[in-house]
């Protein structure tokens, strides 16, 4: 007789009891529960743990200035050499930012490197699951650009593709439950470098299209005067859908951080997670990505 499998709701329900437990006996945020050994004791007791919330709001969004204010010494990894590197390269209030950011991106790029591989690798005229699942994505993606650019572009899908898919994993990657795991796109560096991007991009494409004299007529398009604006305009294409993904994420993370504070993280977080985390990352990366792409169909129209 087959053995029934543990439900998700019984499971669910466990770790809640356990949560709400833990947060009772260890006394909320001011006291953490101490497990272990003690002067070669075995010791099961709370200590006093000060938890302070603009500390770890600042410790968390800016590190560095967490330790000017706590003046702590700077180390990376417990090595005091690399943090020096960091800070001569990029400046003694923004050396463990930097670092935290190009390590993130890293990761998520390595990620990334590896699923195509392992994708791509087993490739069947009979697909399977995640061959299906990249396909579908990559149709939905196609059915846009045709629709946006025409059926003689569909070349544009894989770029289009390409930045909804690092952008979604970048907003994703914060939900991993691992300390000092954070989503890159809170950085403002990287929204806003994905928008210069994006928006240098079309002008590339818009020269080599139209070309120069063309592209260069089209800031004085209607009125000749109206050329700074037209210029001004094209600069805030850049820096709106830079600043959109950057308040959303960045909001979003904060607003996790002091509300489950506040309900000293039980249940409520798990619900702000899939509202912030996952559907609102969801929504943003696919803004983002549809306002690129509508930027490319409005420039390159002829």
């Amino acid at each position: 007789m087959a053995r029934k499998g543990i439900s998700v709701k019984k499971v669910l329900l466990v770790l809640f009891a356990l949560e709400v437990i833990i947060v009772f006996i260890s006394g909320g945020l001011n006291k953490s529960l101490e497990i272990g050994f003690d002067k070669g004791k075995f010791v099961f007791r709370n200590i006093d743990s000060e938890y302070n919330l603009q500390k770890k709001i600042t410790e968390d969004f800016q590190p560095d200035r967490y330790l000017e204010e706590e003046k702590e010494k700077g180390s990376i990894y417990g090595s005091t050499s690399i943090y020096a590197l960091f800070k001569d390269f990029f400046g003694k209030k923004n050396a463990l930012t930097a670092f935290k950011l190009l390590r993130m991106l890293l990761i998520v790029d390595l990620i990334l490197l590896l699923v195509v591989y392992l994708v791509r690798k087993k490739l069947y005229e009979r697909p399977t699951k995640p061959q299906i699942l990249f396909e579908l994505l990559y149709n939905f993606f196609e059915d846009f650009v045709k629709d946006t650019l025409g059926k003689n572009r569909t070349h544009f899908t894989p770029y289009v593709l390409t930045l909804f898919i690092f952008i979604w994993s970048c907003n994703m990657i914060g939900l991993v439950p691992i300390p000092g795991f954070m989503e890159p796109t809170r950085n403002l560096n990287v929204p806003l470098g994905l928008g210069i991007m994006a928006v240098s991009l079309v002008h590339v494409l818009a020269i080599k299209i139209k070309g120069f004299k063309n592209w260069f007529k089209g800031f004085f398009e209607p009125l000749p005067f109206l050329a700074p604006l037209n210029m001004v305009g094209e600069l805030s294409k850049a820096v709106s859908i830079s600043f959109r993904l950057f308040g959303n994420i960045l909001g979003g993370a904060i607003i996790m951080l002091v509300v489950s504070s506040l309900v000293k993280f039980v249940v409520l977080p798990i619900g702000l997670n899939l509202f912030f985390g996952i559907f609102v990352g969801t929504i943003q990366a696919f803004v983002f990505t549809m306002l690129a792409l509508t930027y490319i169909g409005v420039e390159i129209a002829e």
